[in-house]
């Protein structure tokens, strides 16, 4: 027998003592494979945790020491919020264990879960508690008004619904009750097991301090300490896995997520991101009511109770200034999502590809950039983690995986409408080529002898998932999508016109396709600005008498700028004397590592396949849900609109959650003609060293790129998105004007912080207009950003071409010679 993870081994650069009940063994003789590619990747068999670890003994009527303590801690917490006490940090340390913490420890130690691991155990009773918070908050908005309280969101009752979700919790537990070892699997951490947590708690706190040392001002050199330490976790991690226990890889796998998220979302003293800008307002919304209604808002946002009454409810206990809500405590939430990809590819997979495989998760741009700016989707995320695990849950019955499914596909709709649309399109093509597959005389089948085997996933686990299934998951998004909320249109409106587009030929793309493996063309920066330019003078010419006169206008050009790049390091000027480009070093690794995992999934999607040793051991039904999602991005990519609307990048970040393992196996197969053991290396030091890549760390080193908003205080995102104490104070001075909104503001990119200044009067039709030149009317007020007060630029958001990003040199004399300024506080002017 060869071991299958002995690369690693070697790796260590030392002695390493492997658990043998812990290790991988595969078949040398590689029957289907080649002997070389069965050492290094079939029959790759998880090593089961022990048995205390994974199987909670059940004990009934048991009262762990958590629980003996939890009724004065619940007392205390009842004090605070009634007598509205702030005490800094430890009320919303209380708070946060009170509304979540303590309900998911209480669902966690009961025996519902039956041999869950602990992790798996976590994160469905994290989707449970979320799901009841936003149905209890829909309930008490829907039917405490008819009842005469209008506040139904307020502090006192969402006090009381916490109560009532712990008593509730913790009589059920009493009734169906698992007693979890907590203190002997913490005495029994290994020396090991030890550092890696300290290390990863020290990567967070880093983290943290990073991003306010950039905040105030400073350099990045703390921010590149914590992800100098993420990296060392994780090279540990794969050092070290045979000798520590998949609970304790899940805890750092955590941390090191939560290091990420708050690495970006932490950056500025407000709100600063893209989406999350309107989710905030929608947040404000709610609050500000103390009750939630579709009626406040019609939006698509709106109807998202992932970022209007969950974070109401968390506000309301916590007792932090808004923003954090969503800086922290969300943020606290999402990062279980990687310990659930690394839960769900244990199920099949060893350690070493599972780690892997959540390294890809979190090194993907998407989770490193943006998801933090991204709140309804974080959430999402957790429920579609839960439904994935719960339909290859083969300790459940069928019907109790159906169940699982939908329920968690609830959560999913109310969290975020198109992580829906993308879960329901892939369960629908996965679904149909499973019944085509098995409708087919050559149908992919294990041997019979196979198929009576407890571990012939591939078999045992077949059609979870049926027609009922699909049309229950339809009737959630029908029910609250158009019937609840009547959000669903512009999902129809979006998919009509991308088919169009397709047919005629016409549509934008974003540019993210080009990062896609199907070939697609970008115009240049200079051709945007010329069509924007056109674009403008076309709404010019439906109303010319509005605008500053054509000739006032064409004085003053609008060169196009080059988006600027870090300056080179001194690693960097060594590496340009070798002759290599720092920039275009950077840019064909990430290019390599976008259009590379592509590759590597369809690698690994065929191993799986074609290789008997692998199907037997595989999921079939993940399988065919990893061809689903394949078949969604290949839509988006192709069909025009659904790239801008929906986001390639974003759907590939949700099709990693099951897929990344494949991602790595196939990885693996194509290090294969270098030997099992190297194969393995290969895999595993090309991981790393796109992750180095795509978190930023490799181009601050070098220079010559993009500034990244979690590093620097520059860059393309800084400049959009970061909120400065300047432009808040003019906001607020500008929010005092008659007559400012709907139709007399124009402000630079970040304009959605201006569409709610009268939040007892949103309409959805309060937009704030663009401030290109071409486009300014007489009438109107001109809000200059601190990035265009201070560095001259301005930004384009071109959403009629791919929501295409164009920045050029802003002509302020233009606004001196056509306007009067009327505030000006030294990093934000207002012009009238």
């Amino acid at each position: 027998m060869i071991r299958s993870d002995q690369g690693f081994k070697h790796l260590a650069l030392g002695p390493a003592v492997e658990q043998q009940p812990s290790g991988i063994q595969v078949s040398g003789a590689g029957s289907d494979g080649g002997p070389v590619l069965a050492s290094a990747l079939l029959t790759l068999r998880p090593a089961p945790e022990p048995q205390t670890s994974r199987t909670p003994t059940v004990a009934r009527g048991s009262h762990n020491w958590p629980v003996l303590t939890s009724p004065a801690l619940v007392a205390s917490v009842n004090v605070l919020v009634i007598t509205d006490v702030h005490i800094p940090f430890l009320r919303p340390a209380l708070g946060c264990w009170f509304l979540i913490v303590l309900p998911v420890y209480l669902l966690c130690t009961t025996s519902v879960w039956r041999v869950s691991s602990t992790a798996e155990r976590v994160g469905y009773s994290t989707s449970v508690v979320l799901l009841l918070l936003m149905i209890a908050g829909l309930a008490l908005s829907t039917f405490l008004p008819l009842l005469g309280l209008q506040r139904p969101l307020g502090p006192v009752p969402v006090l009381l619904l916490g109560d009532a979700l712990v008593v509730a919790l913790y009589l059920f537990r009493r009734r169906h009750p698992a007693k979890v070892a907590w203190r002997p699997q913490v005495r029994a951490l290994a020396r090991q097991e030890s550092r890696l947590l300290i290390l990863s708690v020290l990567s967070v706190a880093t983290a943290v301090l990073g991003a306010n040392r950039l905040n105030n001002g400073a350099g990045s050199q703390l921010s590149l300490a914590a992800l100098g330490g993420i990296v060392v976790t994780l090279f540990l991690l794969l050092l070290w896995r045979q000798r520590i226990r998949d609970g304790i890889i899940s805890a750092s796998l955590y941390l090191v997520s939560l290091a990420l998220l708050l690495m970006t979302s932490l950056r500025g003293w407000y709100v600063t991101g893209h989406d999350i800008q309107v989710e905030y307002k929608a947040f404000q919304l709610t609050e500000a009511n103390s009750r939630w209604s579709m009626s406040y808002f019609h939006d698509a946002y709106n109807s998202c109770l992932s970022i209007t009454i969950l974070p109401t409810e968390i506000s309301r206990v916590v007792q932090v200034d808004d923003p954090y809500v969503f800086k922290v405590f969300l943020q606290a939430i999402f990062a279980l999502c990687p310990v659930l990809v690394y839960t769900l590819s244990r199920r099949y997979w060893p350690k070493l590809i599972s780690i892997l495989a959540t390294v890809f998760f979190v090194g993907f741009p998407v989770f490193v950039n943006d998801l933090s700016f991204m709140n309804r989707q974080e959430i999402a995320f957790i429920f579609v983690c839960a439904a994935l695990l719960s339909i290859t849950n083969n300790a459940w019955s069928k019907r109790q995986r159906q169940l699982g499914l939908i329920i968690a596909s609830v959560g999913i709709e109310l969290s975020h409408y198109s992580t829906m649309y993308v879960f329901l399109d892939a369960f629908v093509v996965a679904w149909a080529a499973q019944f085509i597959s098995v409708l087919s005389p050559r149908r992919l089948r294990a041997p019979k002898d196979a198929a009576r085997s407890s571990k012939a996933h591939w078999a045992v686990t077949a059609r979870t998932v049926g027609l009922g299934s699909i049309l229950a998951m339809a009737g959630v998004t029908y029910l609250w999508g158009q019937l609840a909320t009547q959000t669903a249109n512009n999902a129809l409106a979006t998919f009509d016109s991308a088919i169009s587009g397709l047919v005629q030929s016409t549509g934008a793309r974003s540019n993210d396709v080009l990062y896609g493996l199907l070939p697609a063309n970008a115009p240049s920066p200079q051709v945007l600005l010329n069509d924007y330019r056109a674009l403008a003078l076309k709404e010019r010419a439906a109303s010319p008498s509005s605008y500053i006169p054509a000739s006032a206008v064409a004085r003053f050009p609008t060169p196009l700028i080059n988006q600027p790049v870090l300056p080179l390091t001194s690693a960097g000027r060594l590496l340009s004397h070798g002759g290599i480009s720092s920039a275009k070093f950077n840019g064909a690794v990430r290019e390599f590592a976008a259009k590379g995992e592509q590759i590597f999934v369809i690698i690994g999607l065929l191993i799986v396949l074609l290789v008997r040793s692998c199907r037997s051991q595989a999921n079939r039904e993940i399988w065919f849900l990893c061809v689903g999602y394949l078949s969604v991005l290949a839509l988006v990519a192709i069909l025009p609109n659904l790239s801008i609307d929906y986001g390639i990048l974003r759907t590939f970040q949700e099709a990693l959650i099951p897929m990344a393992p494949v991602l790595v196996a196939g990885t693996i197969a194509v290090f294969s003609p270098l030997g099992g053991t190297w194969a393995v290396r290969g895999a595993a030091a090309l991981s790393m060293c796109i992750f180095v890549s795509t978190v930023g760390l490799l181009p601050q080193v070098l220079g010559g790129y993009p500034a990244q908003l979690s590093l620097n205080n520059s860059g393309q995102y800084y400049d959009m998105y970061y909120v400065h104490p300047q432009e808040v104070a003019a906001v607020s001075w500008l929010s005092g004007k008659p007559a400012v909104l709907p139709d007399g503001l124009q402000a630079s990119f970040s304009a959605d912080r201006f569409t709610f200044n009268s939040l007892s009067s949103v309409t959805g039709n309060q937009v704030a207009a663009d401030i290109y030149p071409w486009l300014i009317q007489k009438s109107s007020w001109v809000f200059l950003s601190y990035s265009t007060v201070h560095t001259g630029t301005a930004i384009i958001y071109y959403p009629d071409n791919g929501g295409n990003l164009i920045t050029y040199l802003y002509p302020t004399d233009f606004l001196w010679n056509t306007k009067n300024l009327v505030y000006n506080n030294g990093g934000a002017e207002i012009y009238r």
